[in-house]
């Protein structure tokens, strides 16, 4: 005779599974939260009634958490029809909250070199915002010289003795803009049919309260439910 699993029975397996998919999705966004996180670029710097998202995205940039530092890399979306022939990127201008850097914490690793600067007066981040802490301009090679940064081209470099959190836990501001945001990025030549003229500066919105957390709730709660006492198994 077959045998069945009864209300109960199923109802505590139901939870083991609950609690080990919970488990195992909290580790890999652990995991996740302290390997890497990427910034989008993808809102104009102009004020937000001029507006009419979505809008392609401009570049990406990738922090990862390395044994020296924290570790970044630009990646322009090539893809985007903004980005003609004569684009370039110039300069980009992100957040941070850490000690205070000096030249020998930076070093750029592969692909377009850049040179850097730590800024301690929060007033003066690109496009008009203000941020919390500090910030970090990253300058890229002008127009004319032959290592400037193409939309096919990435920059890739390091800040030493820095941790995600100096960056992900810092933003900036401005009046009637899009933030908080991380950072802002220039670049020249690029054009969209909307807005009208397409500014050169882009930014990386802080984004709303991540989904992964909510799930998690999510699940705890689904569990919850199968914790309740379960109807008594019928008898044969």
């Amino acid at each position: 005779m077959p045998t069945f699993l009864s209300t109960r029975r199923l109802h505590s397996l139901v939870r083991e599974i609950v609690a080990v998919v919970a488990l195992a999705c909290g580790l890999g966004w652990t995991q996740a939260a302290y390997a890497a996180t990427i910034w989008t670029f993808d809102l104009p710097a102009t004020g937000i009634p001029s507006q009419n998202p979505p809008y392609p995205t401009v570049a990406t940039l990738t922090l990862t958490q390395t044994p020296q530092g924290v570790q970044f890399v630009l990646d322009p979306n090539e893809g985007s029809p903004g980005f003609t022939d004569k684009s370039f990127v110039e300069r980009l201008d992100y957040v941070y909250a850490g000690a205070p850097l000096t030249g020998a914490d930076f070093t750029s690793d592969a692909g377009v070199p850049a040179t850097f600067e730590f800024e301690s007066n929060p007033n003066n981040v690109d496009a008009g915002y203000k941020a919390g802490v500090f910030h970090i301009i990253v300058d890229f090679p002008s127009k004319n010289d032959p290592d400037r940064f193409n939309p096919t081209d990435t920059s890739t470099w390091t800040v030493h003795g820095t941790t995600l959190s100096d960056f992900t836990d810092a933003l900036a501001t401005a009046n009637n803009k899009p933030n908080p945001i991380y950072g802002v990025i220039s670049v020249t030549a690029y054009s969209l049919p909307d807005p009208h003229p397409t500014p050169s500066n882009w930014v990386s919105a802080v984004p709303e309260p991540g989904t992964g957390g909510l799930l998690l709730l999510g699940l705890s709660l689904l569990g919850s439910v199968w914790r309740r006492p379960g109807t008594p198994s019928s008898r044969r």
